[in-house]
């Protein structure tokens, strides 16, 4: 009887474990957060228009177990199995979303309408000062014809030079209408309507600047296309320069006059551009300027050139030749041959006789004639030996045979007596030795 009661008890303990094991054991479900989770703490636009730190919801996972109980041992389940387990998991529909900018199942924006959205205000990037232009202080003369620089900033102040139409210079200071300027090697004040400022650097170069680049390596490939590959034309040597034809930015188009080249290009970052504008001119230099120019544009007047040649008897040699060395007999040849065409062009013109010795011996003309020095070298003629006689009848022969010096021009003077009787002035007029012709 004690033994049965004793299996009695122990068939209830047996029973009551039993029931308590099916109770707590019962297939049920199980959410553990997955290991890797989206990343929180996202910055996202809502819908007011703020900025929110959104921190995403955990991915839900669902795990089933079906327990045999004939082989039950719930030491085999730890926790650490449950928060290790990599087993597939489906969402829990039930699952509340993460307000309206992250759903918690694949962490993708909410799409917010753009007409709801009030935009952020952008910040703009502190950028750093522009550079100022280093023609910033450059002017233009934009006058008709030159501006001209005085002394002071008055128009009764001295001129001391003058800037010329698109000539350029740098603005020192500016007061009540005066520009105080310098340019080349004058400095002075110029009115400033007539000087054109805050000229754009790419026009300011291209309309008025001369543009030329030296050479900042050893040696440097010109190429007849832009590029590397392209087939080299020569090349050039350190510090030497060069015109532009064309800046292109990463390569330059340049002429090579010596070697008949009109564009190369070469890569822009081994040269240095020059830039050099047209620069005033002072008085001194307008005064040397001008003669220069009086004196180059002589050179192309007085070239020799040939036209029809003239019949001439020994008479008349000896009268034209006598005639240029009683004017300029100390004189080079080409004055020598230029006075011989004043009395040809003479003979040629309508408004003088048209044979020599008319025209030599007409009133009033050819002061040697009335004065007794042609008749002193008519009596000589058959004697002349020295090196200035024999030039003396060079030239008249090379004049008589159509060598031409002087143009059309019909009349000369001694320079020193035609620049004071203003014969200087006269159209076409040019000097040759001591004589000045028009």
């Amino acid at each position: 009887m004690k033994k049965y009661k004793l299996s009695l008890v122990s068939m209830i303990v047996f029973m009551s474990v039993f029931s308590l094991t099916v109770i707590f054991n019962t297939p049920f479900s199980y959410t553990v957060t997955k290991g890797e989770q989206n990343k929180a703490g996202e910055t996202v636009a809502t819908a007011s228009g703020s900025i929110a730190e959104v921190t995403e919801e955990p991915v839900i996972h669902s795990f089933s177990y079906d327990i045999d109980i004939s082989s039950y041992d719930d030491s085999q389940y730890s926790d650490e199995d449950y928060e290790s387990s990599d087993m597939d998991a489906e969402a829990d529909d039930n699952e509340p979303e993460a307000d309206d900018a992250i759903t918690a199942n694949d962490a993708t924006p909410t799409t917010v309408p753009e007409a709801t959205l009030t935009p952020v205000p952008e910040v703009t990037p502190t950028s750093e000062p522009k550079e100022e232009s280093k023609y910033a202080n450059i002017g233009i003369s934009i006058a008709k014809d030159y501006v001209n620089i005085r002394e002071k900033a008055s128009t009764d102040s001295k001129v001391v030079g003058k800037l010329y139409k698109n000539s350029a210079c740098e603005i020192k200071d500016s007061s009540d209408g005066w520009y105080h300027i310098e340019s080349g090697s004058v400095t002075g004040y110029a009115n400033s309507d007539y000087i054109k400022t805050g000229i754009p650097d790419d026009e300011l170069l291209s309309k008025y600047g001369t543009l030329s680049i030296s050479v900042a390596c050893d040696g440097l490939n010109v190429r007849d296309e832009k590029s590397k590959d392209a087939k080299k034309l020569t090349v050039i040597y350190t510090n030497e320069i060069y015109p532009v034809v064309k800046d292109e930015g990463e390569w330059i188009k340049i002429k090579i006059p010596d070697e008949g080249i009109a564009g190369g290009y070469v890569m822009s970052e081994y040269t240095n551009l020059i830039v050099e504008f047209k620069e005033a001119v002072s008085k001194e230099e307008e005064a040397l300027l001008k003669a220069m120019a009086a004196e180059e544009a002589a050179k192309k007047e007085t070239q020799i050139k040939k036209r029809e040649s003239v019949d001439y008897d020994y008479d008349e040699l000896q009268l034209l030749a006598c005639l240029i060395h009683a004017e300029a007999g100390s004189q080079t040849y080409e004055t020598k041959l230029a006075v011989a065409n004043v009395v040809l062009n003479r003979i040629r013109s309508s408004g003088f006789p048209n044979n020599m010795i008319d025209v030599i011996y007409q009133y009033g003309q050819f002061t040697v004639a009335a004065s007794g020095s042609l008749q002193k070298q008519l009596d000589r003629y058959d004697h002349y030996s020295s090196k200035a006689e024999q030039i003396t009848i060079k030239a008249a022969k090379d004049a008589l045979a159509g060598s031409n010096n002087i143009g059309s021009r019909i009349h000369f003077y001694t320079y020193s007596v035609a620049i004071r009787k203003g014969y200087d002035n006269k159209p076409k007029a040019v000097k040759m030795g001591g004589l000045l012709f028009w």
